[in-house]
Formats: C-alpha cells, sequence, structure tokens
C-alpha cells in the first residue's frame, strides 16, 4: 500500500473516530486484498500489551508486542509492536468497534500495514487477524477469525460465515498457500 493510501485511510479513520460515529465501515478484503494491503504479514506469539496515551494525551493506545516465528512479508524481526487505538486505563476504556483484540500468549497470523510514521498496526481492523489453534486429536494448526461477525468460510475469499452458520475449521498451511500464491502474482 502507498504511503498516500495509508494517509488517506488513517484520515478516515480518525474522522469517524472524532465524529463520535457509533458503527464503523470496513471494506471485505479477500486475501489477495490483504496481501496486497499489507506491508508485512506475520505468524507469531503475543508476549505483551500495554496501553498508554498518545502524545496529546487525547486517546488510549495500546501496543501489542509479537515474537514472529514466521514471516511470509516484509522486513519485521524478531518482534514486531503494533499499535492499536483503544484499551483501558485507569478503569478508562477506550474501545474502537470492529478492532482486534489481543490475549497475552495466543498465536496468531497477523496482515500488518503501517501508517505515515512507521507504525505497525493490524490491516483492515480485526479482518487482518487470525488466531491460531491447535487440533487436540491431530495437532495440526488451524486458523480462523475470532471477532464476532469475522469469521470466514474459506481461505480465498474470506466469505464470512451466516448468521447462525457452523464455523469451519480452516488449515493456517492453507491459508499459507492462499498467502504465498498472492505473493507470487505481485511478483510477476
Amino acid at each position: 500500500m502507498t504511503p498516500h493510501r495509508s494517509a488517506i485511510r488513517l484520515a478516515l479513520f480518525a474522522i469517524l473516530v472524532a465524529t463520535g460515529a457509533r458503527a464503523s465501515q470496513v471494506i471485505h478484503l479477500d486475501t489477495r486484498g490483504l496481501v496486497h494491503e499489507s506491508s508485512d504479514i506475520v505468524i507469531g506469539q503475543v508476549e505483551d500489551q500495554s496501553a498508554h496515551w498518545n502524545a496529546e494525551h487525547t486517546r488510549i493506545v495500546t501496543d501489542v508486542t509479537v515474537h514472529v516465528t514466521q514471516r511470509l512479508k516484509g522486513a519485521a524481526a524478531e518482534r514486531i509492536t503494533l499499535q492499536q487505538w483503544g484499551g483501558e486505563i485507569d478503569g478508562l476504556r477506550y474501545a474502537i468497534p470492529g478492532a482486534p483484540s489481543f490475549t497475552r500468549g495466543e498465536e496468531a497470523l497477523l496482515f500488518v500495514w503501517r501508517d505515515a510514521q512507521g507504525r505497525p498496526q493490524v490491516d483492515g481492523l480485526a479482518q487482518g487477524k487470525f488466531e491460531i489453534r491447535r487440533d487436540p486429536a491431530t495437532g495440526e494448526r488451524l486458523v480462523q477469525r475470532a471477532a464476532d461477525g469475522l469469521a470466514v468460510r474459506d481461505v480465498r475469499s474470506l466469505a464470512m460465515v451466516p448468521t447462525g452458520g457452523v464455523t469451519p475449521r480452516l488449515k493456517l498451511d492453507d491459508l499459507v498457500k492462499e498467502i504465498q500464491g498472492a505473493l507470487g502474482e505481485a511478483g510477476r
């Protein structure tokens, strides 16, 4: 994604938040869209998260430190610190609808973009975070979005599971193959 598009995305997001919008509108991205929009794509484990005020002391932000175990795109170091809007300080909570949430120790595949200041953030709000779980019987790594209403049916289109539908068990290896295919197309 170009710095210009990042700036526009951030400006539009800031306008929505500043105007007190009750709902966020996010454009659906399939795997190829997320790959092309992201500066980094990593698999890693959440090590820590820390909420603090922004420099202007007008918003709470949370830094989420992820130990990178696999890089699929970008030059992410061994650790990447995501800066997410929202969090809680001294009982004061600031939440962004549709933003991803994190838990220390969880493993995730993350699509990341960088704002104009170079700060890494999850792409497409919670669309860019896929939690990784292990099948208890086989040990195989499975992937799915955990955010309400964002569970997906397949790894290519990332079409949403209909309300009341059964959330499928998607293989991490299949999603990684889709990502690698999209990266190969971009290199042509």
